[in-house]
């Protein structure tokens, strides 16, 4: 839009501002859908956004306006809308770590982030998205990712059936320990701090118990108990005293 239509949008949009809050909801949602980009800006940034306003927004905002809506600490956003947000902006790194910042996500919302996130990383790692592909990108993802937002993630991953003993491993001998730690905690239940000693001390007697805490079966449970050998620099007959 030329010079002059843009500050007669802004102008308008200014006037919106002050008339949101004394305008039913129905009549924001219609605003939304006939509303231009600084009318949108103005409704994501109004004090609260309603739900059914988020809605709209989600459908048809661009990512400047999404971006406002999700950093306005007064919007309320139904869960489908940061589903249809995540499904829209699936590459944003900017507006997926916005939605990540927002707080009471529900496990649904974390599962779409936690998918939306993975596939983009196996599609840098590996065009065939092989299995080995995928638990390197899950590995870098909660590597990136911290504190409530890994744990978040591990919750999700778990539930996808994504944490396997290979993952573990290969966590092993990425050096990844933080990550190790995690994983191993929301498995098993057990104290984090505890689990880093077990770790950091090379106690492969009670890593071998604490994989048992985790529900790993005996039978596949030399992968991990190899890429604990092979960080710890330990010798089998650790294990073979634990067996």
């Amino acid at each position: 839009m030329n010079k002059n239509i843009e500050a007669s949008a802004q102008e308008a949009a200014q006037q919106l501002s002050v008339l949101i809050p004394y305008l039913p909801i129905e009549a924001l949602v219609d605003l939304v859908m006939i509303g231009n980009g600084p009318c949108h800006a103005a409704l994501a940034t109004s004090d609260p956004v309603k739900k059914p306003v988020s809605a709209a927004l989600a459908e048809i905002a661009d990512e400047p306006v999404i971006l406002q809506l999700l950093c306005n600490p007064s919007s309320e956003i139904a869960a489908f809308s940061y589903i249809r947000i995540i499904e829209r902006f699936n590459t944003s790194e900017t507006v997926l770590g916005a939605i990540e910042k927002r707080p009471k996500l529900s496990s649904d919302i974390w599962a779409a982030l936690a998918s939306t996130r993975l596939k983009m990383i196996v599609g840098m790692i590996d065009d065939q998205k092989s299995s080995d592909a995928i638990d390197q990108a899950l590995i870098a993802l909660l590597w990136a990712a911290e504190g409530a937002v890994r744990k978040a993630y591990i919750s999700a991953f778990i539930r996808f059936d994504c944490i396997t003993p290979k993952l573990i491993g290969a966590a092993l001998l990425s050096d990844a320990t933080e990550v190790v730690a995690d994983l191993l905690a929301a498995l098993s239940g057990d104290n984090l701090t505890q689990i880093k000693e077990i770790i950091s001390n090379a106690d492969g007697v009670a890593f071998r118990a604490l994989l048992k805490r985790c529900g790993i079966p005996a039978a596949v449970m030399l992968e991990c108990e190899a890429a604990f050998l092979r960080v710890t620099a330990k010798s089998s007959g650790t294990y073979a005293d634990a067996a």
